[in-house]
């Protein structure tokens, strides 16, 4: 990665969850170090011995029948403690349907487009992103993958590696689709901050979500990064897509009508383009509304 870097925190999302803010832990004194000590020589006595689970995926390419997208995803069980924490440690259902509407919409979503996912936890839509694109010489795609949290990056970062394409001889293959993993915590100055340093103050042409919905209190910083990392229309062509996977859950006291207000308020457009009703997942697209996108 010849990009410029970024200095990452440790932090986790079990600060928005339990304690309802943005709170990034940059503390290294010794009463949390002590509290940490503490913690490793707590047992438990009913906690699973083997947490982690591979979860193996197979993709049809929709342009060539006769070859698969192959991604292996490693992360905790759903169930398993650290869960509890950091969500993006295991997969969650609306990314697996999110990557249904990818494969369906490959060649406009990814082909030759630069890719962002936000909130990847194990990465399984951004890595499918960049994969449909790798060895396709015409392709000259970009994927940068993110997410906040500084446990599932370490995860994230190994996945990516797990799904590097080899080339016969077992050399590494970039082959044309580019990728890159940085920490990303949503919110317009740390957005702005990634755009200049990471981005080469570059937009995408396409962000990807899925099961980022958990607190309200995410919903602004959310479109606030969006509306920073998003490309615009501009001179006639059409602006970037934010596209974004919402699965209904008994335990997330946040409705996707919150999440659509909040995106209107914004300055965007929405779409619903792929349902199921009975289990509760959507996929909605989001673009700059004219107004908005000629700021």
């Amino acid at each position: 990665d010849s990009k410029a870097s970024i200095e990452e925190v440790q932090w986790t999302d079990d600060s928005i969850r339990w304690e309802g803010g943005l709170h990034i832990k940059t503390s290294d004194n010794e009463s949390d170090k002590e509290s940490s000590d503490d913690e490793d020589y707590m047992v438990d006595p009913f906690k699973d011995p083997d947490p982690f689970e591979l979860f193996s995926f197979q993709f049809e390419r929709p342009d060539d029948k006769e070859k698969s997208i192959d991604i292996q995803i490693r992360g905790y069980k759903t169930d398993a403690d650290e869960v509890w924490q950091s969500t993006g440690l295991t997969l969650w259902r609306a990314s697996d349907y999110l990557c249904q509407y990818q494969m369906d919409n490959l060649q406009t979503l990814f082909q030759n487009k630069r890719i962002l996912e936000l909130g990847a936890g194990l990465g399984l839509n951004g890595i499918l992103a960049w994969r449909s694109c790798t060895g396709d010489s015409t392709s000259s795609s970009e994927v940068c993958i993110t997410d906040g949290d500084s446990d599932a990056l370490v995860h994230l970062r190994g996945n990516v590696e797990r799904n590097r394409p080899t080339t016969e001889s077992g050399a590494g293959d970039d082959g044309v689709g580019k990728v890159s993993c940085h920490q990303l915590i949503w919110g317009k100055q740390s957005s702005e901050h990634f755009l200049s340093h990471i981005a080469n103050d570059q937009t995408y042409d396409v962000i990807l979500a899925s099961d980022i919905i958990y607190s309200a209190v995410i919903i602004e910083p959310l479109w606030e990064t969006i509306e920073t990392l998003l490309r615009r229309p501009k001179d006639g062509e059409e602006g970037g897509v934010f596209v974004m996977a919402y699965a209904r859950r008994k335990d997330v006291p946040v409705s996707i009508e919150l999440v659509l207000d909040a995106a209107v308020e914004s300055g965007f457009v929405y779409e619903l383009v792929k349902e199921d009703d009975e289990d509760g997942i959507w996929v909605y697209t989001f673009r700059f509304s004219e107004e908005s996108g000629a700021k």
